[in-house]
């Protein structure tokens, strides 16, 4: 054991404090220096030495940040234990294929490696983890820098891949400039201020003020906080409804709300059953608002079960629903089940839902909202695509009961704000247990601040952590913010695939040239 921390220490030690800097830890700012040790450590290793050093940080480091999903062992049994362990070492392969590259391309000529070439194969890795195998980006270092506001406007310029490959480039400019002497370790220190300069500035600059006159939307979060228990009971289906329905009418009697938001799967049984039909119909009457909420959709004709919302008038009436179109792995569905039926039974999934086939904009108010169900939050191009279909605002509703008062909550709060920063639309987010409130279109968040008494009353708190919402029921008006100008409008789409052409571009160039050096070089750099 000794032995392995003294090769591996530095790689352990960076995926550790790498994780550390996502929520609800906390500590933003160690993520610009996290990976410095296996930067440095990394030079001079050949590439089936980098694979495993990188393999192990990227295993510390979702081992911790990933660590939420033990709670799953409540409701999976020990089969979430081999899950969470199992989707730790997929996404280290890609930080252990990462490293390979980076060495192997060092071997070739300087493009691509030395920093420049970190960051944008980190781009890339980012990238690709996004997107194979239905995706999981959920390690992206962009998460972690949710709060430093200016660092985070470069995503509305390059998407959340660009602010990540903005830390790595600071990371790998400081590992390099401790392997180096002299006037090169000035120089490579002057560039890392440089990045920090540039990155701060710009993105002070970005910054902007929301804009709630054009098309004034107030909109009344309600966070039902309804255990899982209580949800897979139909004992409890109608109580509720009936809940939320009278805290929804509470909040308007003291707030102006013209679009009440429940959270995903509020609605338990089918939204025509009378008695909940009946409760809905009189809420919106009597309240003039009218209601988004989650619920479940089944297909009379197939059969099909559908994780689903509704869109319902202020005269009681369904205008549209939306079904979730990227379905959570294992959790709604089993991948490859329909071509290894085996999983299905060995890796049965919590539930068994089929996927909607469109995304859909929903007309209210005279606003276009752009639904998005819970994980479909995770990628960017669900956002982009809402978007390109006319939203002018994004309406994230979801239920984490599953995972309790665990990072999961925050980090997937930050995950939203990642993705009103890049399309530069507000975005409205209502959890069944926590968090909930509004985005404005550059990250700004305004936390749910009132709650019902045990005795009906209404009351206002304000100044509290977001952490003392989580697993509460509580709710807020909100205005909603007009869309925002984007500084380069596709740039979050084109930026990871320019960066994946670009460093496939090195690796065909170091084929065609072969191996410059018998060795690698002992520095981050090419003399």
């Amino acid at each position: 054991m000794r032995g392995f921390f003294r090769t591996y220490g530095a790689a352990v030690a960076s995926g550790l404090l790498l994780a550390l800097s996502f929520p609800s830890f906390g500590m933003s700012l160690v993520a610009w220096v996290a990976l410095v040790p296996l930067f440095r450590r990394a030079c001079g290793l050949r590439p089936r030495e980098a694979f495993m050093h990188f393999l192990i940080a990227g295993w510390a480091f979702y081992a911790l940040l990933l660590q939420w999903m033990m709670t799953n062992v409540y409701w999976a049994g020990g089969w979430a234990f081999l899950g969470y362990q199992g989707v730790c070492l997929i996404m280290a392969l890609y930080w252990g294929l990462l490293g390979a590259v980076w060495a192997w391309l060092r071997g070739r000529g300087k493009w691509g490696g030395g920093p420049a070439g970190m960051a944008l194969l980190w781009v890339t890795m980012e990238f690709l983890q996004a997107h194979l195998f239905t995706g999981f980006g959920w390690g992206s270092l962009a998460y972690s820098q949710g709060r430093n506001l200016p660092v985070m406007q470069w995503a509305a310029v390059g998407g959340g891949t660009l602010v990540s490959g903005v830390v790595v480039l600071f990371a790998v400019l400081v590992a390099t400039a401790l392997t180096e002497h002299g006037r090169k370790r000035f120089g490579y220190c002057l560039a890392a201020l440089g990045v920090l300069a540039v990155c701060y500035a710009g993105g002070t600059w970005m910054l902007d003020e929301p804009d709630y006159d054009t098309s004034p939307l107030r909109v009344g979060v309600i966070q039902t906080d309804f255990p899982l228990e209580m949800k897979w009971d139909p004992e409890y289906s109608e109580e509720m409804v009936r809940n939320a329905c009278e805290k929804s009418r509470l909040l308007c009697e003291h707030e102006d709300v013209d679009l009440l938001v429940w959270p995903e799967a509020a609605i338990m049984t089918r939204i025509a059953t009378p008695a909940v039909n009946d409760m809905l119909t009189a809420l919106t009457r009597e309240t003039g608002a009218a209601l988004y909420t989650g619920g479940q959709r089944i297909d009379l004709d197939t059969g099909g079960h559908f994780n689903s919302s509704y869109l319902i008038n202020a005269d009681g009436q369904i205008v549209e629903h939306y079904d979730k179109t990227h379905l959570a792995p294992f959790g709604e569905y089993v991948p490859l089940s329909d071509y290894l039926p085996f999983l299905g039974k060995i890796i049965p999934a919590i539930g068994n839902v089929q996927r909607g086939e469109d995304l859909k904009v929903l007309p209210v108010n005279g606003r276009k909202l752009g639904p998005l169900i819970c994980f479909e939050v995770l990628f960017p191009g669900l956002a982009e695509e809402l978007r390109g279909l006319g939203a002018d605002c994004i309406v994230v509703i979801t239920n984490l009961g599953w995972f309790g008062a665990s990072n999961a909550i925050p980090q997937e709060l930050e995950q939203a704000r990642t993705r009103a920063i890049e399309t530069r639309l507000p975005i409205v987010h209502c959890a069944n247990t926590g968090l909930s409130g509004v985005f404005d279109p550059w990250g700004r968040f305004s936390l749910l601040n009132a709650a019902a008494s045990a005795t009906g009353r209404y009351y206002t708190f304000d100044g509290v952590p977001n952490e003392a919402t989580i697993m509460r029921r509580a709710m807020g008006a909100f205005s909603v913010a007009a869309p925002g100008k984007r500084p380069i409008p596709n740039g979050p789409r084109v930026f990871p695939w320019l960066a994946l052409v670009i460093c496939a571009g090195w690796a065909g160039w170091g084929l065609l040239t072969g191996r410059r050096d018998k060795a690698p070089p002992r520095s981050l750099t090419h003399r």
